[in-house]
């Protein structure tokens, strides 16, 4: 099968147009449509790199996500390890944000599941995937933060809490 190309406004506009269904299940099913995705990322990071996921170099990793990424119309991706048990995946220039819109919470749910998904193959465990900034909801950068699932549910409650990511993170 081949490519069907999207812009990046209709991507915002398919997500927008699944948010106004205002529901959780209207969600679950945009995280687990990137989830779906992961797999031809995956062939094309392992190819470039020359292994598979599970055996590439860390380095060799994110240089060949970021490529994939820019290469696929999703945008550039910087790497930041925030602690021993969280990261963060980090893009200006994320194509399912749209930074002149101002929403109240976080919307990048294509590639929240996206993120997870290929995460979890390139580490072979679970790892779970928060979306804590975004562009669509007036903030520099789609900041994407990650760990174990356990992590980032603690994460998730303390955020709940005090609203600060550095609070929540001091945890841990």
């Amino acid at each position: 099968m081949g490519d069907v190309r999207l812009p990046a406004a209709g991507l915002v506009e398919l997500r927008r147009a699944v948010e106004d269904i205002a529901t959780q299940d209207a969600v679950r099913a945009l995280r687990e449509a990137g989830r779906r995705l992961a797999g031809e990322a995956e062939i094309a990071i392992a190819e470039r790199g020359g292994r598979p996921l599970p055996a590439l170099p860390l380095a060799t990793f994110w240089s060949e996500l970021n490529r994939y990424f820019h290469e696929a119309g999703w945008g550039r991706i910087a790497h930041q390890e925030l602690n021993a048990g969280v990261g963060a995946v980090v893009a200006s220039d994320w194509a399912e944000s749209d930074p002149n819109e101002s929403r109240g919470a976080p919307g990048c749910h294509i590639s929240t599941g996206l993120l997870a998904e290929l995460l979890t193959r390139a580490v072979g465990q679970p790892v779970a995937v928060m979306e804590v900034d975004c562009r669509s909801q007036g903030n520099d950068v789609c900041r994407f933060i990650f760990g174990s699932p356990v992590t980032l549910l603690h994460i998730h409650k303390k955020l709940a809490l005090s609203g600060d990511l550095e609070d929540a993170l001091s945890a841990f």
